[in-house]
C-alpha cells in the first residue's frame, strides 16, 4: 500500500536527521549522518552588521554624502526623491532602530526627532547577534565608546587611535561633533565623554573606506572616506575621525 503523506514526510525527516527507533521498550539510538557538509558558510556578526545597514541605505534610497566639502551635500541615485527621517516609511524604520536602543522617548522637548545615529549602530549590533556584554544598548555613541574602551583585548570589539590602525569592512570608525569640542581634543589618550558620530565600515578599496551611518543628512547614508598610504584615515574638519573600534571575528 503507498504510504500517505504525513508518513512519507516523516520518514524523510528521520532520514535526514540520521535518527532510527529501536523495538518498544529500547531506547532510542542516534545515528552520525557520514560526510554531511552545510551547503553554505553561515555569515558571522560582522558580514551581518554589514549586509543590515547596506540593507536599511538602500531602503533609505540610497543617499551618498560627501564629506570633503563644505558644508557636506548629499546626493541620490538618478535624482531620486530624498529621503527624511519624518517622512513615512522612514520614520517607522528610525523608530525601530531607537527602541531596540532603549526606552525613551524618540521625540524630543521641542518636538524634534532625537539623534539616532547610535541608536542605529546599536540596532545593526543587536540584530546581527552581538550580545549586551559586547556592545551595549544605549543611544549615545561614547556610551559604547567607553564600554569597548575600558574592555579586555580579548573581547569582540577593541579601540585603535586612528592613526594607529588601518579599518576594516566591520569596524566601526567614530568621530566628536562640535567645534568647541574638537578643538579641545588633541589625540587619542584626550577623548572624553561628550557628542560623537560612528559609521560601519562597510567597504574597503585603494585609498578608500565606504561606511555607513545613521541620522546623516536625516537618513542612512553612506560617505567614502580617504586613507593615506598605510590605510590609516585621513580626518576632515566635517569628520575629524579620532577612533576606531575594531571588530573581531
Amino acid at each position: 500500500m503507498p504510504l500517505s503523506m504525513p508518513y512519507l514526510f516523516l520518514g524523510i525527516v528521520l532520514l535526514l536527521t540520521g535518527c532510527a527507533v529501536q523495538k518498544q521498550g529500547q531506547e532510542p539510538v542516534l545515528l552520525a549522518a557520514a560526510n554531511v557538509s552545510p551547503s553554505f558558510v553561515m555569515p558571522n556578526a560582522r558580514e551581518r552588521m554589514i549586509y543590515l545597514a547596506r540593507q536599511e541605505w538602500e531602503l533609505f534610497g540610497r543617499p551618498e554624502v560627501s564629506n570633503t566639502i563644505e558644508p557636506p551635500e548629499v546626493t541620490y541615485p538618478n535624482n531620486a526623491t530624498r529621503a527624511h527621517e519624518t517622512l513615512p516609511p522612514f520614520f517607522s524604520r528610525v523608530f525601530m532602530y531607537w527602541y531596540t536602543a532603549t526606552d525613551l522617548p524618540i521625540i524630543g522637548y521641542e518636538g524634534e526627532i532625537r539623534p539616532w545615529s547610535g541608536a542605529f549602530i546599536v540596532w545593526l549590533a543587536r540584530s546581527a547577534g552581538v550580545p549586551e556584554s559586547d556592545l551595549p544598548s544605549t543611544v549615545l555613541h561614547w556610551d559604547y565608546i567607553q564600554h569597548v574602551m575600558a574592555g579586555e583585548s580579548a573581547r569582540r570589539f577593541v579601540s585603535h587611535a586612528i592613526n594607529t590602525y588601518a579599518p576594516k569592512p566591520g569596524d566601526i570608525i567614530c568621530a566628536p561633533r562640535g567645534e568647541a569640542f574638537i578643538q579641545s581634543i588633541h589625540n587619542y589618550n584626550e577623548l572624553r565623554r561628550g557628542a560623537y558620530h560612528c559609521d560601519l565600515v562597510v567597504a574597503q578599496r585603494p585609498g578608500e573606506l565606504d561606511v555607513i551611518g545613521g541620522n546623516v543628512m536625516d537618513a542612512v547614508s553612506l560617505a567614502h572616506i580617504k586613507l593615506d598610504g598605510a590605510r590609516k584615515v585621513l580626518p576632515t574638519k566635517a569628520r575629524p575621525w579620532m577612533l576606531v573600534i575594531e571588530q573581531r571575528d
